[in-house]
């Protein structure tokens, strides 16, 4: 009986796990994220049907450093992050059946000290 409860258990939580993962979401005002989307084009299709965007799922889609603000992905999440604006991007996604998602800014680096700083002196501000 307990096995089956633990089953049951795990069976309900499974749907829930896979949205988790899919690396697309559709993005429409006033709603919450839709990631259910491995495929950029069918992200990209459902999209346009509910005048939304398909945007990537920040928990599991980096886009690469140094990229433009629009990038093109296409299926088996090959990417080129090289389009400035949004309308050049979707005109190539919709060409090339993939989608346009925003670029993911990279954190900014930290600047490296100067040479000869010792990085563990003790700063008081007195």
């Amino acid at each position: 009986m307990k096995t089956h409860l633990m089953f049951a258990g795990m069976l309900a939580l499974t749907p829930f796990a896979a949205t988790l993962a899919a690396p697309f979401c559709v993005d429409v005002t006033g709603i919450p994220l839709q990631c259910l989307y491995v495929d950029p084009a069918l992200c990209q299709h459902e999209a346009a049907r509910q005048n939304g965007q398909c945007s990537a799922n920040p928990a599991e889609f980096r886009t690469p450093a140094g990229a433009q603000n629009y990038c093109l992905v296409e299926a088996g999440n090959l990417v080129s992050c090289h389009y400035p604006d949004r309308a050049d991007c979707n005109i190539e996604a919709a060409r090339r059946h993939g989608a346009c998602i925003q670029a993911i800014p990279q954190p900014p680096a930290v600047p490296a000290p100067a040479p000869g700083t010792d990085l563990f002196a003790v700063k008081r501000p007195y």
